[in-house]
C-alpha cells in the first residue's frame, strides 16, 4: 500500500491537547508521516488600518518565533511514538495557509475547539477548510478523552452521493487498517440520481479495495450503538442522513460531536 502523509494543523501549542494525540494515534495505525503547521494568522483585515499595521506584524512576528521554537519538542514526540514528520510555521491567513499547505497531504487534521465550535456555514476555520481545501478533514472534539484506539472501529454514513463517495474513496488507507467497518446505507435517499459507484455497487467497490465491512440499513441505530470511533461521511451532502445516524443536523455535528468525523465536500 502506498505511504500516506498526514497534516495537523494546530492553533496553540499544546501537544497533549486532543488534536495532536488523535493525529499521533492515527499516523501510528496507518504508518504515516506526521508533520504538523502552526499559523500565525494575519488577515488581509489587518491592514485595513495602516497605523496598526506595525503591531500586528510584530505580533505575528513573535508568535512565529514562539512556535519555531516548538519544533524539538515535536520532533522528540514523533520520535517517541516511532514516527517521522516535520513541524511547520508559517504566517497569514489561516484558512487560505491551511488549505495550500493540505493540497499535498492525504488527509488534515483539525482540533475543534469548545469555545469556538465551528458551524458548517459560516466563517468558522475548521468548516471553511473542509469547503476549501479539497482534501479530506479529520475533524477532533477538543474535549474527547479515549483517542488511543480512533480508527479502529468506524461507522461509514454511506447515502450515494458524490460526497459519500469522496469521503469513502479518502477513508480506504484507514478503512483497510480498521478491525471493524460498518457501512449505515441509506442509498435510498438518492435513488433518482446516477450511481456514483459502478455496479455491482458498494460491497464489491469495497471488497476490491481490500476493505472488509459489514453494511446494514441506516436505521440500524446510532453510532454509539456500534461503539465506533470515528464517523467517515459526506460533508453537507445530505443533512437529513447525518441526522439518522447521529440524532441531528449536520450543523450540530460539527458543533457537539464527541467523536471524530472524516468528512469530505
Amino acid at each position: 500500500m502506498p505511504n500516506t502523509d498526514l497534516l495537523l494543523y494546530l492553533d496553540h501549542l499544546d501537544f497533549d491537547a486532543a488534536g495532536p494525540r488523535a493525529a499521533l494515534a492515527l499516523a501510528r495505525r496507518m504508518g504515516s508521516r506526521l508533520d504538523a503547521l502552526y499559523v500565525a494568522d494575519l488577515p488581509a483585515a489587518a491592514f485595513s488600518l495602516p497605523e496598526s499595521v506595525p503591531v500586528q506584524l510584530e505580533e505575528t512576528r513573535r508568535r512565529c518565533l514562539d512556535a519555531e521554537a516548538h519544533a524539538g519538542s515535536w520532533q522528540s514526540l514523533l520520535t517517541a511514538h516511532g514516527l517521522h514528520g516535520s513541524w511547520r510555521v508559517a504566517q497569514g491567513d489561516t484558512v487560505q495557509t491551511v488549505c495550500q499547505a493540505a493540497s499535498g497531504y492525504d488527509l488534515l487534521i483539525m482540533e475543534r475547539s469548545q469555545q469556538r465550535s465551528d458551524a458548517p456555514v459560516g466563517f468558522g476555520t475548521v468548516s471553511r477548510s473542509v469547503f476549501g481545501t479539497g482534501r479530506p478533514v479529520l475533524v477532533v472534539p477538543g474535549d474527547i478523552e479515549t483517542i488511543s484506539s480512533i480508527g479502529a472501529r468506524i461507522l461509514v454514513a454511506w447515502n450515494g452521493s458524490r460526497e459519500s463517495i469522496l469521503a469513502l474513496a479518502a477513508a480506504v488507507p484507514l478503512l483497510q487498517h480498521c478491525e471493524d467497518v460498518l457501512v449505515l446505507d441509506g442509498s435510498e435517499m438518492n435513488q433518482e440520481s446516477i450511481a456514483v459507484l459502478p455496479p455491482p455497487g458498494l460491497a464489491d467497490w469495497l471488497q476490491r479495495r481490500g476493505v472488509q465491512a459489514r453494511i446494514k440499513p441506516i436505521d440500524a441505530g446510532p453510532a454509539h450503538a456500534h461503539r465506533a470511533d470515528m464517523i467517515v461521511m459526506g460533508a453537507w451532502s445530505r443533512s437529513r442522513l447525518a441526522q439518522m445516524v447521529l440524532g441531528g443536523t449536520t450543523r450540530h455535528l460539527f458543533m457537539h460531536s464527541d467523536l471524530p468525523m472524516f468528512v469530505a465536500h
